[in-house]
């Protein structure tokens, strides 16, 4: 017997835009992410904008495994800034809810390898 979650995921193409609005360090970011998703893969791209008026985009890629969802986000930002120029986010336990909300946990390391402490996350279909 597939528990109610599997079968969800079986049915749900997480192909569309999504937003996702959380805390990184001492800034609140608002996401918004184009995915498109073929069979079990996952790829697109996102724009972020922070509270402190910063703007930076980057590629997604990952897999869907029954109600499991596994995405790499990267992004390349502007050095000038003095901000880390290497953003690597990963989701980390993240599931499907439902067609329209993914809900987990999320890690962020940059180029030196140093990482934030995982933080929760809610995305919804826009």
């Amino acid at each position: 017997m597939q528990s109610v979650d599997i079968v969800l995921a079986e049915e749900v193409d997480l192909s569309g835009s999504w937003s996702s609005e959380y805390q990184l360090g001492s800034e609140e970011e608002a996401l918004t992410a184009n995915i498109q998703q073929v069979e079990s893969n996952l790829l697109g791209s996102f724009t972020v904008k922070s509270s402190s008026g910063d703007e930076y985009s980057g590629v997604i890629f990952g897999t869907v495994d029954g109600s499991n969802v596994a995405a790499n986000l990267i992004s390349v930002r502007d050095s000038g800034n003095n901000k880390d120029p290497l953003l690597t986010v990963t989701l980390i336990n993240c599931r499907i809810k439902d067609k329209n909300t993914l809900k987990g946990t999320y890690a962020v390391q940059d180029s030196g390898m140093n990482a934030i402490e995982e933080q929760p996350f809610e995305a919804t279909r826009n």
